[in-house]
């Protein structure tokens, strides 16, 4: 069965790696998926850079330009809402790349078993060469996940179903807007909590390269305000288990 999968990506400012951003997304050897691509008001040549790799891709590609920045979380709920349902979806941030085309094949093999909702993935730092693997330990699943170390990292997938279930309301900072910061933990918590240990799956293979070149990561610049917003979320409810979708 040939799963739909949708390659989600937000991005800002991201001119000297969208080419090898994207085309990792659009070169993909898989022939069910499709790339919705957000330029978050970048002030660079991203958006046009992007325009014209997706112009000249017969991919299924939408291409979104923000008036303002909206940050990566509010561009994901977005994109997730706009994607088709049964979609599975898949994050990649926009200086980041995918590894090799069969990314997609070899997650449509994972997401065969109907019981696999989200999965947790190992990427490789393309500064120093060293892989990052998601780490269960033994009693993850008996204790509240939020206490625990983050392990949960790229490559993120999930199923539009799991994503749609969580309330918008636990996404959002005082301010009533989307968290500008910590994404990846604000929506994989109550995701991974819903799933439980039925329906998560840890992925051992590389299928990720997170790119430490950035001088614009949010861990240099904004390292304080990502600390307040993790622990904020840290702080919140966890979620019940779902018995389905």
């Amino acid at each position: 069965m040939k799963n739909h999968f949708t390659i989600v990506i937000p991005s800002f400012n991201n001119e000297r790696w969208v080419k090898k951003n994207l085309t990792s997304a659009l070169k993909q050897e898989y022939e069910n998926f499709c790339v919705s691509y957000t330029d978050d008001a970048s002030t660079d040549k991203t958006y046009e850079l992007a325009e014209e790799i997706i112009g000249n891709s017969n991919v299924d590609a939408c291409l979104i330009r923000n008036e303002t920045n909206k940050r990566a979380l509010h561009n994901i709920v977005k994109s997730v809402e706009k994607s088709k349902p049964d979609s599975i979806i898949l994050t990649l941030d926009g200086d980041d790349w995918l590894p090799h085309p069969q990314v997609l094949s070899t997650l449509n093999e994972i997401y065969s078993n109907p019981d696999v909702w989200i999965t947790s993935g190992s990427y490789i730092d393309n500064s120093n060469g060293l892989v990052s693997s998601p780490v269960i330990k033994e009693g993850f699943w008996e204790n509240n996940i939020r206490h625990l170390i983050w392990t949960i990292s790229h490559l993120r997938t999930f199923r539009r179903e799991l994503f749609l279930s969580i309330n918008q309301e636990d996404l959002k900072d005082k301010d009533n807007e989307f968290y500008k910061f910590t994404f990846d933990q604000a929506m994989m918590f109550p995701m991974v909590e819903m799933s439980g240990p039925k329906h998560f799956h840890a992925i051992d293979e590389v299928l990720y390269v997170y790119n430490r070149n950035n001088p614009n990561s949010v861990d240099r610049i904004h390292r304080h305000e990502q600390l307040r917003i993790e622990q904020d979320i840290r702080r919140k409810k966890p979620y019940l288990r779902k018995e389905n979708l």
